[in-house]
C-alpha cells in the first residue's frame, strides 16, 4: 500500500506470534504418538488419571483444536493448569500465556509472567521469548526493553527461531541496540531457515529493500510465499503488497485483493487494514466505503495504529460512516498514542481546522513538527505552509521553503507544488522562475492536479515557459477533470473569455458550476457573473447575489466588490449605498484595485459617503498604482480639475495616457477631449477625432457622441450631419442622454435627417427621463414654442426650474427670460435678475448679454449702464452676436462709452456676419442713414434683406421702405406692401402705421380707408405717434370711420405728447392759431417712415439651439 511499509517501528505483529516449539520437540512428541498410537480417548483417559504430559498435549490439542479435539480455551487452560501444577515446564509456559492474553480465563498479565517467569527459569526458550516480550510490551511487568533483549538473546543462542526473530528485529528497528541490519538479517536468516514464518517475511522484506544484504527481489517473493504457503497472514499481506504493486511480479491488484482477504480472514489487522483501503479508494475492488470501514474496524479493534488513522478519516470526511469529527479526533488520538507519525499529521489538522477539539493553532504546529521530524513529507509539507501563511507560528518564507524542500526530496506532490510557488515569487529562496515551472511539471508527473493547473498557468502566460495559451487549457483540463476546482475556474474562465479556446459561455458556466460545487471561491464569483449578466444561463440576478455572497463569506476579494456593486445598484437585493461603500472598503483595504477605484468613485460623487475629493483622490492613486484602467482614468479627471489634488494638467494627460494604453475605451475618448480643446496638450482637432474614433467604434457612448458631435459642428472634420445622426444615434439606442439630447436637436432642426419635430420632442422628453438637464431645458423651449408639443409655457417654465436647480446654465437663462418677459408665469424683473446672474456666474453668455440689459434699464437692479457695458463686453469677447450688438448701440449712442459710431459700425458688422439679424438690421440701417460710414443705399437694402430673411421684423420694415422710396433697390411699392404686411404680422408698429398709409393713400394697394384705419388702430394701440397723427386725421375727415372731432382732438394731443410735430400743428389748426386753411402736407420724399431705433422694450431673443455650453467637456 502506498502508506504502508512492513518495516514499521513497534513490535506490533509479536502480539499475535505463533507459539513455536522445538522442531526437535515437536518431532520427538510425533513420533511418541504415533509408537503409542493415542487416540483423544486415550489421552483424556491419562490425563485424568495425573499424567503430567498427556495433560499438557490434551490442553495444548485444545489450544489449537488438533489430534480430533475441538478448539477449546477453557478446557485448554484447564489442563495446562493441571498439568503446570505438577511441574510440566511447557504446560506452565502455556499457561502464563493463557494469563497474559486471556485465554480461557481472564486476563493477569502479573500471574501469567510470573509463570512464564518460572518456566524461563529453566531455561525453556518458548518461555524465554514470551517472557522478553513481556518486558518488550510491559505487560504484566515495568516495560524494560533491555531485559527483554537479554531473554530473547538467551533463547536465540538455544537456536530457536522465535527468539532469533524478535531479537532481529530489536537490531532491525533500532529497540535497545543501535540499529543495525546486517545483525538484524542475520538473525532472520537463522529463523527463516528453520521455516519460521515470521522471519521468513521480514527476511524477505530485508531482500526487498536491500536491508543488511544484497538487494534481491526474486528471494525477497520467494521467502513471502514460503510464509503465505505456511498459511501465515504476514506472508499472505506482504505477498499482496507486492501484487498491488507490481513489485517482482506483475501488477495484479485483484490477486492482491485476494491475498488481503485471506489473511483478513485470519485476523491480521495490516491486512484487514490493506483490504479496507483497497475498498477505500477501489484497488482491485470497485470502491466500497462501507467494506472499507468495516475492514478498517476491524483491524482498528485490535488496535492497528494505520487503521485507526484511516477509520478516524472515514469520519472525518464521513466516507461510509456518518461524519463524526469527535470520533475521528478520538481515532487519531489513539494512533498517536500507538506513536503512528500519520497520525500526528492528521490530528494536527483538526487543532488547525478546530474540527472535533477547539481549535489550536500552536498545537496544531506542534504536532505537525513530530511527524515532520521523523521525516513524514505530508506534516513536512503542512509545518512549511503553517510557516508560508503564519499560521499558529509567525510567518517565515525561509522556513516555509526549507520544510517544503524536505518533502519535495520525498516527491510530496503538493511540498513540490508549493515550492515552485516559493521560487515563482521568490519566496523564502532567490526567485527562480524555470526552477518553479521545472517543479510545477515533475508534480504535474506525479498526477497532482493542483500543480497541473499551475504549470497551466505558466503555459497561459508565458511564465517561464513559451507561451501557449491552447497547451495552458489542455492542462487546465486535465486537472479539472481529475476534480482540482482551481482548474475546473480556469477552464471555465478560458471558455469565458476565449483563452486558448473559442468563448463559449455554456462551458464557461458549467465549469464555473462544478467548481463552486467544490466551494471554489474565484468559480462562485465567476457563476455570479453568469447569472448577473446571463452568459450560459438565463439572467438571475437574485442568485447572482447569492453567489456573490458565498463567495465573499469565503475571503474572496473581487466578490466582496462584486457584492458591493449589487448593493449599489440594487440588482439582487435591496439598494443600500451605505453597504455597498462599506464592502467596496473591505476590499479595498486588501489591496484590490477595483473596489479601491469603487470606493474612490463613492467619494468622489458623495455616494453612500460624504463627498470627499481628497479621499476620492487617495482611493484612485492606491488602485491607479497597480495600473486599475479605469482608476487612473478618474485620477486623470482629479488632476486635470485640481479635485482632491493640486491641477496639473501634464499628470492628467499622463495618466489619460496610460490608461489608453491599457486599452481603457474612455480615457481614450478623455484624451480625445484634451486634444480638441488643447489641454494639457498642443491642440490637435484631427487627433482627437482620430481618439473618438477608436472609442466609438468600441461601443463608448461618450466616444460615439463626441464624434457625432464632431462632425456635427465641423471639429477635426468636414462637417456631416449625416455621420453626425449616425454616431448621435449609436449612443442614443444605448441610452446615452447627451447623444439622445443632441439627435432630438437634428430632429428639431432637420440635420442629417427628414425635420420631425415631434420626433424631437419624443427624444427631448426620454433624455429629460434620464435627468439630463439640458434635454429638459429643450424639451422646455418646446412646449414654451409649441414645436411638437401642444405650447404650454407654464409646462415651460417648470422644466426650466427643473434643470436650473441642478444649475444647468442655459435653463437659468431661460427661466430668467420667462421672469423677464412674463412667459407663463407673472413679470417679475428681480427674479429674472437674481436667474441671469445665477447663469452669468457659470460664464453663459446670453445670460450674460441680459444682465446687462437689466443694468442698463434698471430691471431687477439699480440702472447701471457701466456695469451694462461690462457685461456687454464680456459676452461680446465670447461671442455673443447679442452683447456684440448690444455693444454697437452703445458706442454708437455713447452710452457708458464715449460715442463712437465707426466703433459701433465695426461691431455690427461683426455681429451680421454671424448671421445676427438685429446686428444686420443695424449695420444696414447705419448705411442708410450713414452712421459712422457713409451712406450706401445699395448696403443698407443688402442688410436689411439679410436680416429680413431670418424674421427681424424691423429690418421687413426698413427694407419695405427702401422698395417704396427705391433706396438702393428698384421701386416697387407693391414689394413695400407685402414687406410691411410680413413686419407687421411680426408685430413691427412701424410697418402697421406704413401698411396703413399704403391703404390710405393707395400706395402699391388699392385705397381702402376702412382697412387703413385698422392698421392705424393697431399701431396707435402701441402708442407709435404717427399713427396715431394718422387715425386722429381719419376721425377728424371721416375716412373709413364716422367723423369724431372729439376723438381726433384726443388722439392728436396724444400724438403731439409723443412730441409728433404735425400733431402739434393740427390742434393749433383745431384750436383757430394755425397758419392757415388745413392742408395735409405729406412726408418729404426720402423721409424714412421708421425711427432710427427700436423703442427701449425687452425684446423677446431667439434662444440659440444646440449651444450646449459646458456640456461636450464632461
Amino acid at each position: 500500500m502506498a502508506d504502508e511499509q512492513n518495516k514499521n517501528p513497534g513490535s506490533f505483529d509479536q502480539d499475535s506470534v505463533m507459539i513455536y516449539i522445538d522442531p526437535k520437540v515437536m518431532s520427538s512428541l510425533t513420533d511418541m504418538a504415533e509408537r503409542k498410537q493415542e487416540d483423544l480417548q486415550a489421552l483424556i483417559s491419562a490425563a485424568e488419571d495425573g499424567d503430567l504430559d498427556a495433560q499438557y498435549r490434551l490442553g495444548r490439542n485444545y489450544y489449537y483444536g488438533d489430534d480430533g479435539a475441538p478448539k477449546d480455551e477453557e478446557k485448554a487452560f484447564y489442563w495446562f493448569t493441571k498439568s503446570a501444577e505438577g511441574g510440566y515446564i511447557a504446560a506452565q509456559y502455556y499457561l502464563g500465556v493463557c494469563f497474559v492474553r486471556g485465554i480461557g480465563t481472564e486476563k493477569d498479565m502479573v500471574r501469567g509472567a510470573e509463570l512464564l517467569t518460572g518456566a524461563a527459569e529453566e531455561g525453556y526458550p518458548p518461555a524465554l521469548t514470551e517472557l522478553g516480550l513481556c518486558y518488550e510490551l510491559g505487560h504484566g511487568v515495568e516495560m524494560d526493553k533491555g531485559r527483554a533483549a537479554e531473554l530473547y538473546q538467551e533463547a536465540a543462542d538455544q537456536d530457536y527461531a522465535p527468539a532469533q526473530c524478535n531479537l532481529g528485529y530489536f537490531y532491525y528497528q533500532g529497540i535497545w541496540f543501535e540499529e543495525d541490519n546486517d545483525a538484524a538479517a542475520e538473525l532472520f536468516a537463522k529463523a527463516a531457515q528453520q521455516g519460521y514464518p515470521r522471519a521468513q517475511v521480514l527476511m524477505g522484506e530485508c531482500f526487498e529493500n536491500g536491508y543488511g544484504v544484497e538487494k534481491d527481489m526474486e528471494k525477497a517473493l520467494e521467502l513471502y510465499r514460503a510464509a503465505y504457503d505456511q498459511h501465515y497472514p504476514d506472508g499472505a499481506c506482504s505477498l499482496g503488497l507486492c501484487y498491488e504493486s507490481g513489485t517482482g511480479v506483475e501488477e495484479d491488484k485483484a490477486r492482491a485483493v485476494e491475498l488481503y482477504r485471506e489473511a483478513a480472514e485470519q485476523g491480521f489487522p495490516p491486512a484487514q487494514c490493506n483490504l479496507g483501503f483497497c475498498y477505500y479508494i477501489g484497488i482491485g475492488v470497485e470502491e466500497d466505503p462501507e467494506q472499507a470501514v468495516e475492514w478498517f474496524t476491524k483491524a482498528a479493534e485490535r488496535e492497528y495504529p494505520r487503521a485507526l488513522l484511516l477509520l478516524g478519516e472515514c469520519y472525518d470526511r464521513g466516507w461510509g460512516v456518518e461524519q463524526d469529527y469527535d470520533r475521528a479526533v478520538k481515532l487519531y488520538q489513539r494512533a498517536v498514542e500507538k506513536d503512528y507519525t500519520s497520525a500526528f499529521c492528521s490530528l494536527g489538522l483538526c487543532y488547525e481546522m478546530g474540527q472535533g477539539v477547539e481549535k489550536d493553532l500552536a498545537k496544531a504546529v506542534e504536532l505537525y513538527r513530530k511527524a515532520a521530524e521523523r521525516g513524514m513529507p505530508r506534516a513536512q509539507c503542512n509545518l512549511g505552509f503553517c510557516y508560508y501563511i503564519g499560521i499558529g507560528v509567525e510567518e517565515d518564507n525561509v522556513q516555509a521553503a526549507e520544510w517544503f524542500a524536505k518533502a519535495a526530496e520525498q516527491d510530496h506532490p503538493r511540498a513540490m507544488q508549493l515550492l515552485a510557488e516559493c521560487y515563482e515569487n521568490g519566496y523564502g529562496v532567490q526567485e527562480d522562475i524555470h526552477k518553479a515551472v521545472e517543479l510545477y511539471a515533475k508534480a504535474h508527473e506525479v498526477g497532482y492536479p493542483p500543480a497541473t493547473c499551475a504549470l497551466g498557468l505558466c503555459y497561459e502566460l508565458g511564465t517561464g515557459v513559451e507561451e501557449d495559451k491552447a497547451k495552458a487549457v489542455e492542462l487546465y483540463r486535465q486537472a479539472a477533470e481529475r476534480g482540482d476546482a482551481r482548474a475546473q475556474c480556469n477552464l471555465g474562465y478560458c471558455y469565458y473569455t476565449g483563452i486558448g479556446v473559442e468563448e463559449d459561455d455554456s462551458e464557461a458556466f458549467q465549469w464555473f458550476s462544478k467548481a463552486a460545487e467544490e466551494g471554489q471561491a474565484r468559480a462562485l464569483m465567476l457563476l455570479g457573473e453568469c447569472y448577473d449578466r446571463g452568459y450560459g444561463v438565463e439572467e438571475d440576478v437574485e442568485r447572482a447575489f447569492q453567489l456573490y455572497q458565498q463567495s465573499s463569506d469565503r475571503g474572496h476579494v473581487p466578490a466582496m466588490c462584486s457584492l458591493g456593486l449589487c448593493y449599489e445598484l440594487g440588482r439582487g437585493v435591496a439598494e443600500d449605498k451605505e453597504k455597498a461603500a462599506q464592502l467596496y472598503r473591505q476590499a479595498a483595504e486588501r489591496g484590490y484595485p477595483r473596489a479601491q477605484c469603487n470606493l474612490g468613485f463613492f467619494y468622489y460623487q458623495g455616494i453612500g459617503v460624504e463627498e470627499d475629493d481628497t479621499e476620492a483622490a487617495k482611493w484612485f492613486a492606491k488602485a491607479a498604482e497597480q495600473e486599475h484602467p479605469r482608476a487612473m482614468q478618474l485620477l486623470g479627471e482629479c488632476y486635470e480639475n485640481g479635485y482632491g489634488v493640486e491641477k496639473d494638467m501634464e499628470r492628467a494627460i499622463a495618466l489619460y495616457q496610460r490608461a489608453h494604453q491599457a486599452g481603457y475605451v474612455p480615457a481614450t475618448c478623455s484624451l480625445g477631449v484634451c486634444y480638441e480643446f488643447g489641454d494639457g496638450v498642443e491642440r490637435d482637432l484631427s487627433k482627437a477625432v482620430e481618439l473618438y474614433r477608436q472609442a466609438a467604434e468600441q461601443g463608448m457612448v461618450r466616444a460615439q457622441c463626441n464624434l457625432g458631435y464632431c462632425y456635427y459642428r465641423g471639429i477635426g472634420v468636414e462637417e456631416d450631419n449625416d455621420e453626425a445622426v449616425k454616431w448621435f444615434s449609436a449612443a442614443a439606442q444605448r441610452d446615452y442622454p447627451r447623444a439622445i439630447c443632441l439627435l432630438a436637436e437634428c430632429y428639431e432642426n432637420g440635420y442629417g435627417v427628414e425635420r420631425d419635430l415631434v420626433k424631437a420632442a419624443q427624444l427631448y422628453q426620454k433624455a429629460h427621463e434620464l435627468d439630463y438637464p439640458p434635454a429638459t431645458c429643450s424639451l422646455g423651449l418646446c412646449y414654451e414654442m409649441g414645436d411638437g408639443v401642444p405650447k404650454d409655457k407654464a409646462k415651460a417654465v417648470e422644466l426650466y426650474r427643473q434643470a436650473a436647480m441642478r444649475g444647468h446654465a442655459r435653463s437659468q437663462c431661460n427661466l430668467g427670460f420667462c421672469y423677464y418677459q412674463g412667459i407663463g408665469v407673472e413679470e417679475d424683473d428681480e427674479l429674472a435678475f437674481q436667474w441671469f446672474t445665477k447663469a452669468a456666474e457659470q460664464d453663459h453668455p446670453r445670460a450674460i448679454h441680459l444682465l446687462g440689459e437689466c443694468y442698463e434699464n434698471g430691471y431687477g437692479v439699480q440702472e447701471d449702464i457701466h456695469r451694462a457695458v461690462e457685461l456687454y463686453q464680456r459676452a461680446h469677447k465670447m461671442g455673443n452676436a447679442s452683447a456684440t450688438c448690444a455693444l454697437g448701440l452703445c458706442y454708437e449712442l455713447g452710452q457708458g462709452v464715449p460715442e463712437d459710431k465707426a466703433k459701433a459700425v465695426e461691431l455690427y458688422r461683426q455681429a451680421a456676419e454671424r448671421g445676427h439679424a438685429r446686428s444686420q438690421c443695424n449695420l444696414g440701417y447705419c448705411y442708410y442713414e450713414g452712421i459712422g460710414v457713409e451712406r450706401d443705399d445699395v448696403q443698407a437694402a443688402h442688410w436689411f434683406q439679410r436680416a429680413a430673411e431670418d424674421g427681424n421684423s424691423r429690418a421687413q420694415c426698413l427694407l419695405g421702405l427702401c422698395y417704396e422710396l427705391g433706396r438702393g433697390v428698384a421701386e416697387d411699392k407693391a414689394k413695400a406692401v407685402e414687406l410691411y404686411r410680413r413686419s407687421a404680422d411680426n408685430g413691427n408698429v412701424t410697418a402697421m402705421c406704413n401698411l396703413g398709409y399704403c391703404y390710405y393713400a393707395g400706395i402699391g394697394t388699392a385705397e381702402d380707408d376702412i382697412k387703413a384705419v385698422e392698421w392705424f388702430q393697431k399701431a396707435a394701440g402701441h402708442g407709435q405717434p404717427r399713427a396715431l397723427f394718422l387715425l386722429a386725421e381719419c376721425y377728424e375727415e371721416g375716412h373709413g370711420v364716422a367723423a369724431d372731432l372729439a376723438k381726433a382732438r384726443e388722439l392728436y394731443q396724444k400724438a403731439a405728447g409723443k412730441g409728433y410735430q404735425s400733431a402739434k400743428e393740427a390742434l393749433q389748426r383745431l384750436d383757430g392759431s394755425g397758419s392757415g386753411p388745413y392742408t395735409y402736407i405729406p412726408p418729404k420724399t426720402g423721409e424714412p417712415k421708421a425711427p432710427p431705433q427700436p423703442p427701449k422694450a425687452k425684446v423677446s431673443e431667439k434662444k440659440k439651439k444646440g449651444g450646449l455650453f459646458g456640456l461636450f467637456k464632461k
